[in-house]
């Protein structure tokens, strides 16, 4: 049985931790990741060594070195979405890739709550491009797949929102990364009819591409099989 100077220590000790981890838990993050309330997912996600090399290399034209976790940004109009999906294209080399694929996980988990269309739009593009990087990999092809579809869906929307929120105008709509790299998928596969009719889609839609090309392209290969 402890005796109570044993007691009184052992409370000691435990205040003192107990009053450890609150001051552990007001420590936080400031920055750009600060500002967007990121710190718990930021300090969760990646290891010390991983943190650093982030903060090394992500260096945009604009800010200050160490923007992501220091200095006061207590204002800023972009959103926590906006910044991790802009994040995974500086890390999309090979070994990097595995930084870039947690950068994007969090990116898209906190879309569902986006309300600006276009920054969806961009978010899936980004998707696009950085799974299919690994596309000799069968899951990553999946999911280059799967993010094609995913800004495919949102095409509609998202021409409304060139017109309104970025003053497109009656500018004729951008190029369009899910069918363009869709296409060229299923017409790697020799899925020729769904290559056609996902071009002719695009096309109606009046996103910029090389849409009747491919589709003559398609049809005649269509013709042969």
């Amino acid at each position: 049985m402890l005796d109570k100077k044993a007691l009184l220590c052992a409370a000691d000790g435990g205040y003192t931790m107990a009053l450890f981890g609150l001051l552990k838990r007001k420590k936080r993050i400031k920055g750009v990741i600060g500002s967007l309330g990121l710190e718990d997912w930021w300090l969760s996600t990646f290891l010390d060594d991983e943190r650093k090399y982030i903060e090394n290399k992500f260096q945009p034209f604009g800010l200050p070195e160490g923007s992501l976790t220091s200095g006061d940004f207590s204002y800023t109009s972009q959103t926590a979405v906006h910044l991790l999906y802009a994040l995974p294209g500086w890390f999309l080399k090979e070994e990097e890739r595995h930084i870039a694929y947690r950068l994007l996980e969090k990116a898209e988990e906190l879309s569902k709550s986006e309300s600006r269309v276009l920054t969806v739009h961009f978010l899936y593009g980004d998707k696009i491009e950085l799974y299919y990087r690994d596309r000799d990999k069968p899951q990553y092809l999946e999911k280059a797949v799967e993010a094609c579809k995913q800004q495919i869906e949102l095409a509609p929307k998202a021409a409304d929102a060139f017109k309104t929120e970025a003053n497109w105008g009656d500018l004729p709509l951008p190029g369009h990364k899910g069918y363009e790299q869709l296409a060229i998928i299923l017409e790697k596969q020799k899925n020729y009819k769904e290559a056609i009719e996902l071009c002719s889609q695009a096309e109606k839609q009046g996103w910029a591409g090389d849409w009747q090309k491919r589709i003559e392209r398609c049809e005649k290969k269509l013709a042969k099989a």
